[in-house]
């Protein structure tokens, strides 16, 4: 079963069980049995006894044990209704995995759902939580509303409908957000969609509002939609072409600048074919927008950085809008009263229980995501705690700033201790002001590295520079659709169509595709194609089980192609098209950490009949 598999099954749980508490008349309140997929090191106070879980390979599922709700009203129009939610888990392993709300009539019903990993060991203490959950409520008449969140019940009134009529000469706004104005000639905006996961593997993101999958499935990126909170760019260059965008080229172009809200205009100008063009690697605009990709308009799926608009005599088009999602998400202001919070995702370099020689130097890693509310600046630091220091007793500064919902590799160099044992190092952060923090804002939470120091042991440590490896498979994928009916391979292109391809999943009927030329390439992949020429620094051809493999790697982002039209496999390939890991896409971005080994790239290939 592969990630896309994996990921089906869990979801046709987790909705069986939300089912279940949403159909009730009223929820049922439970002690959860949830938990958190956070990896190889456990997260406990070092002074609680820890208990191990049950050993069943499923992750258990249930309903957080919700205390008291406060239904909150925001100053806004149209109003914004959220719910605060406190509660307790029942042990260091159990974690907030969905939150569903569902509106029958007057009564919004919220199941807040708790999943535990099996196999962990964990605190038999309790958690308190608390959660914000937002409810829909644009465009509800005026009234009482009632909330219940897993049992626990609050109401809210609306005075008037909260419903926003356009203004006397706008027309309806876009799916970016914009609305016409009224006055003759063609505008728009530029706007910073946010995703603060830009770039980060999707194996490794969580779950993030305004957050999809790239179009090759392999990374992050903003959603191409327009929100309340996402502002303008201000200072970018836009042009506008004679002609559609097929056809028009710089040289006669009218240049306009992106004001403070974003915002730009094109008046006077007579009715015609136009293109707006938006060209980011300028010189102006790559000093402004940096490192990232458009997310909005989009052709084929693929955002285009061009939009040809008809202009009637007379009329007016405000539509015409970009989306930029920043790489390098720009660092927000601290709030005074944010909060200092992170998550543990996973052991990056030294395994627990590794064995060192006496005096022997090495590096421990962790990946961290920052899920509170505070940016956390340069001036915020790894700090050790408690246990065993192997050499270290001051903080190591952090050496990127990193963003509310970003997720950071941190590494410190430790020296084994000479007596032979078991030694365990504990860390958390450190704010600005010297403050320490754990995870998820628990003072008694930390990280920690534990190794075994024994006499005579070889040499292990840090992994040596070029010690990271990728690899992966390629394989035919197999659909066979007979007299109208689809086998059990087949997936519908688009419900209701009628036409069909293969599922992207290698299964037991599914060979693998030998002499296959696979080019890795340093950097994120480009927008449309594999790495460049000039950044590609590696190839590989599959063996006769489809294999490839990529040694010597350092730690670093990476683009993993296979160019079906390539001399190399276009013989070998086409006619057919990729069907992992996304509809005709033969690229993966990825990025490795050093000394880790990731042979799951794979790429599925269905033949044309």
């Amino acid at each position: 079963m592969n990630l896309k598999s994996r990921k089906k099954s869990l979801v046709s749980l987790r909705w069986a069980i939300v089912a279940t508490i949403l159909g009730s008349a009223a929820f049922l309140v439970a002690c959860s049995t949830g938990g958190p997929e956070t990896a190889t090191t456990p997260t406990s106070d070092a002074a609680a006894a820890p208990t191990a879980t049950s050993a069943s390979s499923e992750p258990a599922r249930g309903q957080a044990v919700v205390n008291a709700i406060d239904v909150q009203i925001l100053e806004s129009f149209p109003v914004q209704v959220h719910v605060v939610a406190t509660g307790e888990l029942p042990d260091s392993c159990t974690e907030i995995d969905e939150v569903i709300s569902q509106r029958t009539d007057q009564t919004f019903r919220v199941a807040v759902t708790t999943i535990r990993q099996p196999s962990q060991v964990c605190t038999q203490a309790l958690v308190p939580f608390e959660e914000v959950i937002p409810l829909d409520v644009a465009g509800l008449e005026a009234g009482t509303y009632e909330v219940s969140v897993n049992g626990v019940t609050g109401s809210f009134t609306l005075a008037i409908d909260n419903v926003t009529e356009p203004a006397a000469g706008e027309g309806a706004t876009t799916g970016a957000g914009a609305a016409t104005s009224g006055e003759p000639g063609i505008g728009g905006s530029v706007w910073h969609d946010l995703c603060p996961l830009t770039g980060a593997s999707t194996d490794d993101a969580p779950e993030e509002e305004g957050c999809v999958a790239s179009p090759d499935g392999a990374t992050v990126q903003a959603d191409g939609v327009r929100s309340e909170d996402e502002s303008g760019i201000p200072g970018v260059e836009v042009s506008l072409l004679a002609g559609d965008c097929t056809s028009a080229s710089p040289g006669d172009d009218v240049v306009t600048t992106t004001d403070e809200s974003g915002a730009f205009r094109f008046d006077g100008i007579s009715a015609g074919t136009y293109c707006i063009f938006l060209d980011t690697v300028a010189d102006t605009n790559a000093e402004i927008l940096e490192e990232g990709i458009l997310t909005f308009p989009t052709s084929n799926d693929v955002a285009t950085n061009s939009i040809t608009v008809e202009l009637e005599e007379g009329a007016a088009v405000d539509d015409m809008n970009f989306g930029y999602d920043y790489r390098f998400l720009p660092l927000p202001e601290a709030a005074t009263d944010c909060r200092n919070s992170f998550e543990f995702i996973q052991d990056l370099s030294v395994p627990d229980n590794t064995v060192f020689p006496p005096d022997a130097e090495f590096e421990a890693g962790w990946r961290l995501h920052n899920n509170g509310t505070c940016p956390w600046t340069t001036d915020y630091a790894i700090a050790f705690v408690g246990g065993d220091a192997m050499g270290i007793t001051a903080t190591v500064p952090l050496e990127t700033a990193v963003s509310p919902g970003q997720t950071e590799d941190v590494f410190v160099t430790l020296t084994a201790p000479t007596a032979p044992g078991t030694y365990r190092s504990n860390w958390q952060l450190s704010d600005a002001s010297g403050t320490v923090f754990g995870i998820d804002g628990v003072i008694e939470d930390s990280f920690w590295v534990q190794i075994i120091v024994e006499e005579g042991a070889p040499p292990v440590g840090t992994p040596a520079p070029g010690s990271s490896v990728v690899g992966g498979v390629v394989w035919e994928d197999i659909c066979l659709v007979t007299n109208g009916n689809p086998s059990n391979g087949c997936v519908e292109t688009e419900e209701g169509s009628g036409f069909y391809r293969g599922n992207g999943s290698y299964d037991a009927n599914e060979a693998p595709l030998a002499g296959i030329t696979v080019v890795i390439g340093s950097g994120p992949c480009p927008e449309g194609g594999g790495p460049a020429p000039a950044d590609q620094i590696d190839s590989a051809i599959t063996d006769e089980e489809g294999l490839y493999r990529f040694e010597g790697l350092d730690a670093g982002i990476f683009c993993v192609a296979i160019d079906a039209l390539s001399t190399a496999n276009v013989d070998l390939l086409i006619p057919g098209n990729w069907t992992w890991p996304a509809p005709g896409t033969g690229r993966q971005g990825i990025r490795i950490a050093s000394g880790e080994e990731r042979l799951t790239i794979d790429f599925g290939w269905e033949f044309q009949n």
